[in-house]
């Protein structure tokens, strides 16, 4: 009796060492269940990630914007070199590829030009411009912008009695056909119209200064690109 008893246990310990087929299946099932989610988990980073990027990053005529924030403001982000050493950061509050302000005259032949051997009269006439909510902060753009990319800007009215009274240059196409002029102006119609040889006029209607002043800006990147390209 104590012997068969001793053999049963034994088989018992045998039987408990040795897992049934249906716990190895179970186990496996386990596993493979495992490894699936970690490479669904991958391939939904990967996905996430892709998807992310194209919405982040957009091109527009050859320029690479991305989205960002200034703060608290959602922005549309490019940046380029003026000098090796010297960076310029462009941010626009609207997306360049729904910008629809029209470029007319020869600015869709000549494009934009600059020299920084010469100076630019920056007229702006403030009527029905700073009243806007973003009047002011478009002025302000335009200005950065010609400073920053290494511009001498001189400041001036488009209007004599006004120069006289701000104490600026008076400045118009007309006026002054030998020097560069940047006349920022309310108009009929928001548009930007280069009609003299070096002569810029910025038109904003219903207070769309933002999307003037910045179709202006991506402009002149566009056309210095296009410049540096065909000299090379």
């Amino acid at each position: 009796m104590a012997e068969n008893k001793k053999g049963l246990e034994k088989k018992e310990e045998e039987n408990k060492e040795i897992p049934s087929s249906a716990k190895v299946e179970r186990k496996n099932n386990q596993i493979f269940w495992i490894m699936g989610m970690i490479l669904f988990l991958i391939v939904t980073f990967f996905i996430s990630y892709y998807i992310f990027s194209i919405y982040r990053n957009l091109e527009y005529e050859g320029l690479s914007f991305t989205r960002e924030k200034f703060g608290d403001i959602p922005v549309f982000h490019y940046y380029y070199y003026i000098t090796p050493e010297l960076k310029y950061n462009l941010y626009l509050r609207n997306d360049p590829r729904e910008n629809n302000v029209p470029v007319t005259g020869r600015i869709v032949d000549k494009g934009i030009e600059f020299s920084q051997d010469e100076g630019v009269y920056l007229s702006v006439d403030p009527k029905g411009l700073t009243e806007c909510e973003y009047g002011r902060v478009g002025i302000g753009s335009l200005a950065s912008f010609l400073a920053d990319n290494q511009l001498n800007v001189k400041g001036a009215a488009p209007d004599e009695a006004l120069a006289k009274e701000a104490n600026v240059k008076y400045a118009t196409c007309e006026f002054r056909p030998d020097d560069i002029v940047i006349i920022l102006k309310e108009g009929d119609q928001t548009r930007i119209v280069h009609d003299k040889d070096r002569c810029y006029v910025i038109e904003v209607a219903n207070c769309e200064i933002l999307p003037a002043v910045e179709k202006f800006q991506v402009q002149a990147v566009l056309d210095a690109r296009a410049r540096r390209l065909a000299n090379k």
